[in-house]
């Protein structure tokens, strides 16, 4: 049984996934490339049994690392993974290290519309990496859950550029805002 490999190349890190012949996730790998975007891809695809790999396909969202592998345009290639592993999707949020976006779907769930930011606030991905650093929680995914489930009010935050964000954080904090970082 062949298995395919889907890369995207992020602007801060990097995302592999192998699925088999009818689309099961048998494994997925997601590093920060810190800018060595070859060494860190070759240390991802030492992990995969390349003899079992019949495929590989890439999101247009990097630079062209390999020669004649097929490319997706990355906003079809997360809408149709999304489809197929959550049919029932209302709307795709997704975060990366230097665009945000929100992609919605009608009540029949076909595309609606896609939104994103401005490059004004560019860095939404690696701003909130240093804010979990900032406030001395273990991961990005740390800071996720410590939001998620936060049950009293919130400070208001600038969302359209990551310097007043920043500042609009630490004046919170000073203010008596913080989180439980005991997670």
């Amino acid at each position: 049984m062949s298995h395919i490999v889907g890369i995207d190349i992020g602007s801060v890190a990097l995302s592999v996934v192998v699925v088999d012949e009818k689309g099961a996730v048998i494994n997925s790998f997601y590093q920060f490339h810190s800018g060595a975007i070859s060494d860190t891809l070759r240390s991802i695809l030492n992990n995969i049994d390349i003899k079992r790999v019949g495929g590989i396909a890439m999101t247009l969202s990097g630079p062209e690392i390999f020669s004649n592998v097929s490319r997706y345009d990355t906003q079809i290639a997360m809408i149709a993974a999304v489809k197929k592993y959550h049919a029932d999707v209302g709307s795709i949020l997704f975060v990366g290290g230097e665009n945000f976006g929100l992609i919605t779907f009608n009540e029949l769930g076909d595309y609606e519309r896609f939104r994103s930011n401005s490059s004004c606030a560019a860095g939404t991905g690696s701003f909130l990496d240093q804010q979990a650093k900032r406030l001395n929680l273990k991961s990005i995914e740390t800071l996720s859950s410590v939001a998620f489930c936060n049950q009293s009010d919130t400070p208001k935050i600038a969302t359209r550029c990551a310097v007043f964000a920043k500042t609009d954080l630490i004046h919170a904090q000073q203010e008596g805002y913080n989180h439980r970082a005991d997670q």
